[in-house]
């Protein structure tokens, strides 16, 4: 397994490696979302690093933001990347975190206990930007074609796809941008030509807590 060593440049060329008493300074800050009832975990909030949720005075509701809204703000992450981050319910009630476009669970957890401190990872499933094109489904089969070849190219595994004929939670296996087709995850429900929408992703997934 290939491994990563942090170099120090001092300028001058002095470049090295890092020492046992050299210390890596990050950029981690606290985003307050004070709202008295629901918020957004926006791109801006999970990109911080800490989550300090104030506010509620009874269960309340947190979304993510959209997939589309959280790679436009974070333009410099691509497909298999993770980040963490951590979430501070200081209230005596519990968060339920719910998903937009794009954002799925992964897992079993739903949200927050009272006065816990969770800890997330983010992982990018696909990046390519939000697209509704007109394209072609059969019944029982996962090609969907009669996209043209610039279309297909704006495509890419990983992303989400709905529409008329399009089970829930489907995604791209594969885009073949010369035949201007595209391989879902699961069979189509119908025959015809639909507007589909294509949508980048992100999964989001509880791995460890504390209390306060």
């Amino acid at each position: 397994m290939p491994l990563g060593r942090i170099q120090f440049d001092s300028g001058a060329n002095n470049v090295r490696q890092q020492g046992p008493s050299d210390t890596l300074m990050d950029q981690t800050t606290f985003f307050p979302i004070t709202t008295a009832g629901a918020g957004t975990l926006t791109a801006a909030a999970i990109s911080a690093g800490i989550v300090e949720r104030t506010g509620p005075g009874a269960g309340y509701i947190d979304t993510l933001d959209t997939a589309a809204n959280l790679f436009a703000a974070l333009p410099a992450l691509s497909a298999g990347d993770t980040f963490e981050f951590w979430y501070r319910n200081t209230v005596a009630f519990a968060a339920t975190i719910a998903i937009a476009e794009g954002a799925e669970l992964v897992g079993s957890f739903t949200g927050v206990a009272a006065s816990l401190v969770r800890r997330f990872q983010i992982a990018v499933f696909a990046t390519a930007a939000r697209q509704t094109f007109l394209a072609n489904t059969t019944n029982a089969n996962a090609t969907v074609t009669g996209l043209t070849q610039a279309q297909a190219q704006t495509l890419q595994p990983g992303m989400g796809v709905s529409g008329t004929g399009i089970t829930g939670g489907t995604t791209v296996l594969a885009v073949n941008s010369v035949t201007g087709s595209v391989t879902l995850s699961a069979n189509a429900t119908a025959t015809g030509s639909a507007a589909l929408l294509f949508f980048p992703r992100y999964g989001i997934r509880g791995i460890s807590s504390t209390t306060l």
